[in-house]
């Protein structure tokens, strides 16, 4: 075998350990769950996985449970055949859907020193530029110290919230007089004074290379930390950690009695970040690199019940490629025409009253808002003194809207002033957001308590 041949494929060890344990695999997960996972995160296509099922014609000459027991080990065999970042997609596949006998035996491979079984975008062996995370500064900004608020530590002991004081210039948030309420969408409860929300902040500002320092996100924490105790949030505030304390964290929060009585969740991810093969990466302190679908992932049913039905606001800042958005030329694209307005269409009112005693399941991901800083395959923008464009502006919009507008306006509003700005070479950044059952309107109500 030729060496760009070696690199290409799954490593021989890697490979061998899945041979050598397939019916343990077989026998512990469950063939549908998986196989739907790993067309979701990518592993495997729809051709591919029927191509699975089709066993060459011999089902003919099966019954069923033999052919359920083959296509359950073609299934493996086949993911060893799907390139070196395939064994760890397939581990992250495993535990999405709670194999986790299964996940732990393919991590078992690893030595016990080794990192956790997440191949970094550093260590892949590729031809490509794009294989390095990057996070492109305004040309504004100059390498100089930088240091996390909070210092590296130990965040694996018992989860405490962070209210230590917070220093530089502070936002003045305007109140909100009433509880705001939509009587077409409804809107979710947010009207306690002592469980009103949990922010969990997570800002990575150092890494292994000293040159790829996040400069100035220490002033995107306070920023935030200030925002949300003005909105009357519980605050959990780390900076560096690696990917294990990171995951350790979020599932502490999302599984404390904090966020089981809290009428609404907000997390932000500071970062970097890229986009490799349509996929969103993001990077932790010690090298490693995580998909976005295994973090978004945790936010399910199943896994964070305590959720379930609460708004949930995920706030990820960080680059989602490494090209500058030079935007075009305005002029080329004017309209001729006005265009004029769609008369305003209302969806018919459903009655949901008593739906729960009809339906006992709920949705596997609903009632989130994804929040990005910019669209897919371009860099975000950060200033060494001021910040990043998008959570200033962010900060901005909430301190002088939140009292009377909805998330969603605040996000628009947020887009539409990160929109007008640009760098000196002219790059500029566009904003966007997911809405994944996200069916009410979440008024944050900054200031007022109907206790």
């Amino acid at each position: 075998m030729e060496p760009h041949e070696r690199e290409i494929g799954m490593p021989k060890k890697h490979r061998e350990h899945i041979r050598k344990n397939l019916d343990l695999l077989v026998k512990s997960t469950n063939y549908g769950q998986v196989a739907a996972e790993c067309v979701r995160l990518g592993l495997l296509s729809i051709t591919m996985l029927r191509n699975v099922e089709d066993l060459n014609g011999e089902r003919f000459n099966m019954d069923e449970e033999d052919v359920r027991l083959e296509m359950h080990r073609a299934l493996f065999l086949k993911i060893t055949k799907r390139g070196p970042t395939a064994y760890n997609l397939l581990i992250t596949a495993l535990k999405n859907v709670n194999c986790l006998d299964a996940a732990k035996l393919l991590e078992s491979v690893e030595e016990p020193s080794s990192r956790p079984p997440f191949i970094s975008l550093n260590e892949r062996k590729t031809s490509r530029k794009s294989a390095d995370i990057v996070d492109t500064r305004s040309p504004d900004t100059c390498e100089g110290a930088c240091v996390s608020k909070r210092p590296i530590n130990e965040p694996l002991g018992p989860i405490t919230p962070f209210e230590e004081p917070i220093e530089g210039e502070l936002r003045e948030v305007k109140k909100s007089d009433k509880i705001h309420t939509d009587d077409v969408v409804g809107t979710y409860k947010m009207q306690s004074r002592h469980n009103r929300g949990v922010l969990l902040m997570v800002n990575i500002i150092d890494f292994r290379d000293p040159k790829r320092k996040r400069n100035g996100a220490e002033v995107d924490s306070n920023s935030l930390i200030h925002l949300f105790r003005e909105m009357g949030f519980t605050i959990f505030a780390y900076g560096n950690m690696d990917q294990q304390q990171f995951f350790k964290i979020l599932d502490q929060v999302t599984s404390s009695t904090y966020v089981q009585n809290t009428e609404c969740f907000v997390m932000v991810l500071m970062t970097h970040g890229n986009r490799v093969e349509e996929i969103d990466k993001v990077e932790f302190s010690d090298g490693s690199v995580v998909d976005m679908h295994r973090i978004k992932s945790h936010f399910q049913a199943h896994i964070s019940p305590y959720l379930v039905h609460k708004p949930k606001v995920l706030i990820f800042p960080f680059c989602r490629g490494e090209h500058p958005d030079m935007g075009q030329p305005k002029g080329h694209y004017d309209a001729t025409e006005p265009v004029l307005p769609l008369p305003k269409q209302l969806e018919p009112q459903i009655e949901t009253e008593g739906m729960s005693s009809v339906y006992t399941n709920v949705p596997t991901l609903a009632d989130t808002l994804i929040c990005y800083a910019n669209t897919p395959g371009y860099v975000t923008h950060r200033d060494s003194e001021t910040g990043s464009w998008y959570i200033q502006k962010f900060c901005d919009v909430m301190a002088e809207h939140a009292h009377n507008t909805n998330v969603e306006d605040i996000l628009k509003k947020t887009h539409a002033s990160v929109g007008n700005m640009r760098t000196k070479k002219g790059s500029m950044q566009t904003g966007a957001f997911d809405n994944l059952g996200f069916n009410k309107k979440l008024y944050f109500n900054p200031g007022f308590y109907s206790e």
